[in-house]
């Protein structure tokens, strides 16, 4: 029995024709290496899992009010936003972050009522910030949070907030200014840790601001485990 050699395919004999065709002109072939350019920094909303603050759920945005007059901005759209002690938050830092002034309700301070005020506000508000002198008890944090979920609102808080579902942590803050920027802000570059239940370890993000224009957000690399809130 004689072997039999199947015929070549039609990609064989096409590999053919062009080796035939490159030594006739004299091409040489050289395998290359294409190195592929980082990704694009993503608006600021690439910080959130789904794009957007998570509702019936507590956020935390801790170490940096930049970040968190920023994410304001970036995810109010139409809806309102309430905050709750914190008389040092200026309205021109909000403004500046694109905050619409006319859908906030700010109480500077609820005295020792704080949870009752924050309770009365998620009950109408879509995005309550319980600011640093909104002082809250363990148990207080967990009633409100039960709330926020009846009510499908979202609890913004600039400290630790038991159970939240998003943690969001300046881990390095770099600014350049005031002196070469000839007294203004000129950039604003952050390194902030994502951690949340919905992308396990976590992540890393580049976060920065150039002059007046949009934040941006981009991803580094992953982080070490840790649980949010």
């Amino acid at each position: 029995m004689f072997d039999t050699v199947a015929p070549p395919t039609t990609l064989e004999r096409a590999r053919a024709a062009l080796q035939m065709v490159e030594r006739r002109v004299g091409v040489e072939h050289h395998d290359q290496v294409v190195e592929l350019a980082p990704p694009p920094p993503a608006p600021l909303t690439a910080l959130l899992p789904d794009g957007d603050l998570p509702t019936g759920a507590a956020v935390t945005a801790r170490d940096s009010v930049s970040l968190m007059c920023w994410l304001l901005g970036a995810t109010q759209r139409e809806r309102w936003i309430a905050l709750v002690g914190w008389p040092d938050l200026s309205p021109v830092a909000l403004a500046e972050a694109g905050v619409d002034l006319e859908r906030v309700v700010a109480v500077p301070n609820a005295g020792g009522r704080a949870a009752d005020v924050l309770a009365a506000l998620l009950d109408g508000v879509e995005i309550v910030v319980a600011g640093p002198r909104a002082v809250l008890t363990v148990s207080e944090r967990r009633r409100l949070l039960a709330r926020a979920r009846h009510r499908a609102t979202t609890i913004l808080s600039p400290g630790p907030w038991e159970g939240a579902a998003l943690a969001l942590d300046v881990e390095q803050a770099r600014w350049s200014g005031p002196d070469h920027g000839a007294y203004w802000l000129r950039e604003t570059h952050l390194s902030v840790t994502r951690r949340s239940r919905m992308d396990g370890a976590g992540a890393r993000f580049d976060v920065a601001r150039h002059g007046t224009t949009a934040p941006t957000a981009l991803a580094t690399r992953a982080a070490a485990r840790r649980q949010a809130g």
